[in-house]
Order: structure tokens, then sequence, then C-alpha cells
């Protein structure tokens, strides 16, 4: 026997397919939605994480900063050192110039002439004293003149005076005292 449907199949067979269709969008939908959640909780992980570091970063940094701070006042310090010893080490060389000046006039003064001052202006002297005669004066001079610390050996003023009743001549003269690396040319 031959059997014919009289129910209608295609509303049914579109009703399913419809509730099939909605099934697959609220699937889609969820799993995107889903998707979208753990890429959400993703992303605030790391923005948790960098910010995190970021703290972490500034706290390094304030510390480097210190730091840097301690270190441009250990550079100040050092050159402050490094200063003074130049200036020690420039005391040292001056005080025996002036030691090594003071002996070369002391040898080149003959017995008829005496010194009243010695002016010392980095190196350039003035000399102001008396002597016998003007050749004692020469004398001097010319015995400077042989000392190879000294040069530029100028008569600046010679005068006849009385001192005590003796006749002396009162003089003035200027010199410069030499380098080492001057001395050398002019032995």
């Amino acid at each position: 026997m031959i059997r014919i449907n009289l129910l209608p199949y295609r509303p049914e067979r579109r009703k399913n397919q419809i509730l099939q269709h909605l099934a697959w969008l609220f699937g889609s939908v969820g799993v995107v939605a889903a998707l979208l959640l753990a890429a959400n909780m993703y992303g605030n992980g790391e923005l948790e994480d960098l910010q995190t570091e970021f703290g972490q970063l500034q706290a390094q940094n304030i510390v480097l900063k210190k730091k840097i701070g301690k270190i441009r006042n250990l550079d100040v310090l050092r050159s402050d050192v490094e200063r003074k010893l130049a200036l020690v080490d420039k005391l040292q060389q001056g005080r025996f110039e002036t030691l090594k000046t003071l002996a070369a006039l002391s040898a080149a003064i003959p017995e008829n002439v005496w010194l009243n001052s010695i002016v010392d202006n980095s190196g350039n002297l003035k000399l102001k004293g008396l002597g016998e005669s003007n050749k004692a004066v020469a004398n001097f001079m010319r015995s400077l003149d042989q000392k190879p610390l000294f040069g530029n050996i100028a008569l600046q003023l010679i005068v006849r005076k009385e001192t005590g009743g003796v006749p002396v001549r009162s003089f003035n003269m200027t010199l410069n005292r030499l380098s080492e690396a001057q001395q050398g040319g002019k032995r």
C-alpha cells in the first residue's frame, strides 16, 4: 500500500532550518563573545603587567637619579681636590724659586753694594739699593748678568746722595727671573 503524507513537511523543514540557523548564529555570537572576553582579559593582564613594570622602572629611575647626583658631587669634589693639588704643586715650586732667587742675588752682591728692597712680581724683580760708586753698581749688574737665573737686567735710576756723611749711589733696577727653559738658552 501506498502511503501519502498529506501533512505539510516544508513548513516543518523550514522551521528546523531556521532553528538550526539561529543555533549557529547564537553559537557564533557566543564564540565571538568568548573570544572578545578572552582578548579583553589578556589585554587587561598585559596592561597590569606593563603598569607594574612602569612602576618598577620609575622606582629604579629615582634610585639612579640619586646615584647620578652622588656621582656629580664626586666629580665636583674630585675637580676641587685636583685644583688644590695643582695649587700645592705650584706653591712648592714657588717656594724653591724664591729660595733660588734670594741665593743667587746674595751670591751676586759685591761687598760695596747694599740692597734696601726686593719686590717680586711674578718673576719680574725690582731692586732698590745703595752702592759705593757707579763702578760698584756696574759690577753688581755684571755679576747678575753672569747668573743663568736672571735676564733683562736694566738700570732704571742711579742718583748720587749722601748717607751718614758718606757719598753713595742710590739705584733702582729691574730684572727678570728666567724659567728653566729660558735658562738653557742663556748659558
